[in-house]
C-alpha cells in the first residue's frame, strides 16, 4: 500500500539502513586450482566507516556517516537532521527491526517527527529482501568499488564518497520491476 501511495504522490517513500565499509574488499567467491590453494591475508584491526542512508525507489538518497559504531542516538540524530530539510509531501521511513532501530531513542522522537507528517514503518522481522537500500549496499561493495580503492583508508573514504555524491546521476538502481510487482492496482470497473 506504500508503494500504491508513493506512486499516485500522496507521500515520499524512503527505504534506511545501515551498512559498514573497511580496508576489506568484500570477495563474496572466488576460484582456485585444486591441490593449489590460495591464501588472502586479512587485517585484523582496520578502520571502518559506518553508513546510514535513506534511499527513495527514484534513485534520491541522504547518507550519514561516522568512523564511530553506530547507535540508537546517532540514527535519531541522522533522521532528525533528514525530518528538518522540510518536506513538501508527508514521508514514510521505512526500517528492520535492527535495535537500534527500536529503541527507547527512537520511540521517544516518534511524537516530534509525526508532528511534522514523518512517519517510521517497520518490516516484518527477517526480510531484508523487502528493504531496496540492501541492493544500494550490495551495489556499493560488489559493483561501484574496485580493488584499487583499496590502496588506502584516504582512497576508499573518497571512492564512497564520489559514489554517494554520484548516485542517481552517475550510479544508477532501476527499481521499476520492483515497483510495479509490488503496487496496489486499482480495478476501475
Amino acid at each position: 500500500m506504500l508503494l500504491t501511495l508513493w506512486v499516485c504522490g500522496l507521500i515520499d517513500l524512503y527505504f534506511a539502513d545501515e551498512t559498514g565499509i573497511t580496508m576489506q574488499p568484500y570477495v563474496p567467491y572466488g576460484w582456485q586450482r585444486k591441490g593449489n590453494p590460495l591464501r588472502i591475508m586479512c587485517r585484523t584491526k582496520s578502520k571502518r566507516l559506518n553508513l546510514l542512508g535513506l534511499m527513495s525507489l527514484d534513485n534520491r538518497l541522504s547518507v550519514y556517516h561516522s568512523q564511530q559504531s553506530l547507535t540508537g542516538g546517532f540514527v535519531v540524530d541522522s533522521i532528525s537532521d533528514f525530518v528538518g530539510k522540510g518536506h513538501a509531501k508527508p514521508v514514510v521511513i521505512v526500517l528492520d527491526n535492527g535495535p537500534i532501530h527500536r529503541c527507547q531513542a527512537v520511540y521517544d522522537r516518534l511524537d516530534d517527527w509525526e508532528q511534522k507528517e514523518v512517519y517510521l514503518h517497520f518490516l516484518p522481522t527477517y526480510s531484508p529482501h523487502l528493504n531496496p537500500i540492501e541492493t544500494l549496499w550490495r551495489f556499493v561493495k560488489y559493483r561501484w568499488l574496485h580493488k584499487a580503492h583499496y590502496g588506502s583508508w584516504g582512497r576508499l573514504k573518497k571512492a564512497v564518497f564520489a559514489i554517494i555524491a554520484g548516485f542517481g546521476v552517475k550510479y544508477k538502481i532501476c527499481l521499476d520491476e520492483t515497483v510495479n510487482k509490488n503496487i496496489v492496482k486499482f480495478n476501475s470497473a
